[in-house]
């Protein structure tokens, strides 16, 4: 295969993918959007072009109610904008090929996500071997099968001269995408899995070319020629990628035609698009992906190039600045795309392994995993995924990582994952509620506000529920390192700004979510629904922001949740809750010294270590300079206790910074396969404490006699 470099960009035959920045003439500083965003419309980030009160046409934007997302295409009839994607599909000849190509492309994608999972296990050679032989390879069969099918029938395929034309585009995209599906062999290696992902864009493509509509994507402008009789769109932003492909419709024949032009203008979106009615358009700025990974760093860059000319009869574009194949493709770099996390040596978990036994007991070590993911990941939590032995992580919104991608961590290699190439919410990211409700152009939610506790992993589905938005709650399923589905949530989780304090926990019945109005919902993946617990017994504490948090206790099958009024004046009052998860049964535990426990400084991160037996806090005590004990909940004594835990410390000015994972940035969970606690900070660090209650000095926690706040 010829692959060579061709400004900044990977060339495969005829694919075009630019991870990273196309040459242009000048780079400029990057910049945060603004002002784009309108919160009441349905349809955000979008554009429309009318030519009369009868005629227009609309297509690009979100569509916050769409099942997919997208807006789809919209014509003026009778001065209201309908939207008319059945109809074009339903006379498009090429449409299930179109949807057999999709599929295609949903196959490799999940074959790459299993190759990428057995990468980072980093096994013995025998057991990859196995793994690879009895999933990824009958994955990879099945896909070629298909490829070969679709690409035979594509050689026959087509009524007129442009159908026939977009089989065989198609079918070239299919060819080059087959040397990239091929057997792996005994042993993954990163190059495979980069080549199983162009393969993925590949075959995307190719469907494309298929398809009824251009691919969905915001901030593209589209303008009329009333010379040519046809409106043109080129390029814009797909949020996981910006493009400079290409389209035409024609109102006539009520059908968008692809252009094929030579080479085109590098990949833009909000850009200026002028049709000047002699049968040109003319095209000008725009923006670019900054990659950058700085602390509320500017994610886009103008497009500095000149103006540029399309011929519309001639289909050819002219500009002075760098011309690059037609249909590119520029992904985000760096940190923001899943090769960052290829690099270096493969993983190993038998050399990782040894170093987890060396570790000391009662001490915070930083695991130091190389290639950090970036940016930071503010005011949420971690969640485990015990079947796949990985950290699940969703954090951020506000002023952090505002993207829909889920972190994966693995244990056995002390290696973070990036599933897909990250995606921002244009400008609203780095905002605190204003983000998008519904799916975004790849059926996936955005982040909400921050995540707090409002996510957990649910085991009988083995997979995590998100419910953090007003309406609906979300799948991700690690095993393809994706989103995969939504569902409608109860009025009693439907609440204004849930996402603050739904508090979410694995239980074995399913995910157990816990609210501030007390009430307490379970969900059953059969169904696909939740459904409330009757509660009986005690009154059950509110969930409150950032003053909450909640485990299971495994050896007593109960979940334990406490919280605290909202405020940094009103502390602790040492009240714990337990919820029958069977039954629904509340019990206060009120433990003997609930009012020592106003000494502990944040209770909103903690987990349940079965093996100590005891609810660890992810939190110090009040009054301490340098190294603070740390607390937790004995539970088979009901009391409160200090264990001595020991953490390095550094000055940042005159704050004390705690190096081990405490408070509203930070998770902390428990690994039974080990028998450590695994927790991680804003930044990705990862910290490991192999924890001994017993010569860590456990002792019941004693202080002032206070008057409980609860």
């Amino acid at each position: 295969m010829n692959n060579k470099i061709i400004a900044g960009a990977v060339i495969f035959g005829v694919l075009n993918i630019s991870f990273g920045m196309a040459a242009t003439e000048t780079q400029s500083k990057p910049y945060r959007l603004k002002g784009l965003y309108d919160h009441k419309a349905e349809i955000v980030w979008g554009s429309d072009c009318r030519v009369t009160d009868n005629q227009g046409l609309a297509f690009d934007g979100e569509h916050k109610k769409s099942d997919d997302g997208s807006p789809h295409t919209r014509i003026l009839r009778d001065g209201v904008w309908t939207e008319i994607h059945t109809e074009l599909r339903n006379a498009n000849p090429l449409q299930k090929l179109h949807d057999r190509t999709w599929a295609l492309r949903c196959g490799v994608k999940d074959a790459r996500a299993r190759a990428r999972f057995v990468y980072f296990k980093g096994l013995p050679a025998a057991e990859e071997a196995t793994f690879i032989k009895k999933d990824i390879e009958l994955r990879l069969a099945k896909a070629l099968k298909e490829l070969d099918a679709i690409s035979s029938e594509l050689s026959k395929a087509g009524a007129d001269k442009y159908q026939k034309d977009q089989a065989l585009f198609a079918q070239k995209y299919l060819k080059t995408a087959r040397p990239l599906i091929l057997s792996l062999g005994d042993s993954i290696v990163a190059e495979e899995i980069k080549g199983l992902h162009r393969a993925q864009i590949l075959i995307a493509l190719a469907s494309e070319a298929l398809d009824a509509e251009p691919p969905a994507r915001v901030l593209s402008p589209l303008v009329w020629d009333s010379k040519a009789k046809l409106y043109v769109l080129f390029g814009g932003d797909h949020l996981d990628y910006i493009t400079n492909d290409t389209w035409v419709f024609d109102p006539a024949k009520q059908k968008w035609f692809q252009r094929h032009p030579v080479t085109a203008p590098a990949p833009r979106a909000n850009h200026k698009l002028t049709a000047t009615g002699d049968g040109k358009v003319t095209l000008s700025s725009g923006y670019r992906y900054s990659s950058s990974t700085a602390y509320l760093s500017g994610q886009y860059q103008d497009v500095n190039d000149g103006e540029w000319v399309y011929d519309i009869e001639n289909n050819s574009w002219t500009g002075a600045g760098t011309q690059l194949p037609s249909d590119t493709r520029e992904y985000r770099t760096g940190a923001l795309h899943p090769d960052f996390f290829l690099q270096g040596e493969k993983p190993s978990a038998s050399a990782w392994e040894a170093t987890l036994e060396a570790m000391p007991v009662n001490e915070w070590i930083l695991a130091n995993p190389p290639y950090l993911p970036r940016l930071n990941r503010d005011w949420g939590t971690v969640r485990s995924d015990p079947n796949r032995d990985m950290i699940l992580r969703w954090s951020g919104g506000h002023s952090a990582h505002g993207g829909t991608d889920v972190l994966h961590y693995h244990f056995g290699v002390n290696r973070w994952e990036l599933p897909i190439p990250v995606e921002f919410p244009l400008d609203c990211l780095y905002s605190n509620t204003t983000y998008p409700n519904g799916y975004n152009l790849n059926r996936r939610p955005w982040m909400t506000g921050h995540t707090y506790n409002n996510y957990a992993y649910d085991p009988p589905s083995k997979k995590m529920i998100q419910t953090g938005r007003p309406s609906n709650f979300y799948i991700y399923d690690p095993e393809i390192g994706d989103w995969i589905g939504r569902g409608k949530k109860p009025k009693g989780m439907s609440y204004y700004n849930c996402f603050y304090t739904l508090t979410v926990t694995a239980t074995p019945q399913g995910a157990l979510c816990w609210g501030n109005n007390r009430q307490v919902h379970l969900y059953d993946h059969v169904t696909n629904a939740w459904s409330q617990l009757k509660l009986t017994g005690d009154k059950l504490s509110a969930a409150s922001v950032d003053n909450s948090t909640s485990c299971y206790d495994s050896k007593r099958g109960r979940v334990l949740v406490i919280s605290k009024p909202y405020g940094h004046k009103n502390k602790f009052g040492g009240q714990i809750h337990a919820i029958d998860p069977k039954t629904g049964v509340v019990t206060a535990l009120s433990p003997k010294n609930m009012a020592a426990a106003s000494q502990i400084s944040r209770i909103d991160r903690g987990c349940y270590d079965a093996k100590n037996d005891i609810f660890l806090l992810g939190s110090g005590l009040r009054g301490h300079e340098g190294v603070s004990p740390t607390a937790a909940y004995d539970c088979a004594n009901n009391c409160w206790v200090s264990l001595d835990i020991k953490y390095k410390t550094k000055k940042r000015g005159p704050r004390t910074v705690r190096l081990y994972p405490a408070g509203v940035s930070s998770g902390i969970i428990y690994d039974p396969k080990r028998k450590l606690i695994w927790g991680t900070d804003a930044h990705s660090q990862v910290y490991i404490l192999r924890l001994d209650a017993k010569k860590a000095g456990m002792t019941e926690l004693k202080g002032l006699e206070l008057k409980s706040t609860e």
